[in-house]
């Protein structure tokens, strides 16, 4: 039996190798903006060993959704602190500042879904805050 969808899709299968999108492996990061491929996201790798590092404070115009994979964080979502533990999703709206921190003990390591082809992003940082770092990305 064949199914038939309603509509099919413009993007073809992809496969994007670590060595592609991932600008160090010890800890990972890295950024793959989806609009090279047709894709509707922005997928971040974000890792550290350090505690208390993490994005400064910022805004995206559209939602995004971050996934603990190992360690702890303490995100600020608009007015609200929450604490994620590995397995954790965590939602950010669109337009609310947004932070979050290794609490650690030992590494924080999530995947940032951003749902948007391309990655904006406008740093807000709090008083003694520098701008958020890029060095993850491939720019």
């Amino acid at each position: 039996m064949r199914l038939i969808m309603p509509k099919k899709s413009n993007i073809k299968p992809g496969y994007i190798s670590p060595y592609e999108w991932l600008k160090s492996n010890d800890p990972p990061k890295g950024v793959m903006e989806g609009h090279s491929y047709g894709v509707n996201c922005v997928v971040i790798r974000y890792s550290t060993d350090e505690i208390g590092e993490g994005p400064n404070l910022h805004v995206h115009p559209y939602d995004e959704v971050f996934h603990i994979l190992e360690g702890r964080a303490e995100f600020t979502v608009g007015e609200e602190t929450i604490i994620a533990e590995a397995g954790s999703l965590v939602i950010g709206p669109a337009n609310i500042p947004h932070a979050y921190k290794n609490l650690g003990p030992g590494r924080l390591d999530s995947v940032d879904v951003h749902l948007n082809s391309e990655w904006i992003q406008y740093d807000l940082p709090r008083e003694g805050e520098k701008l958020s770092s890029r060095e993850f990305s491939k720019e």
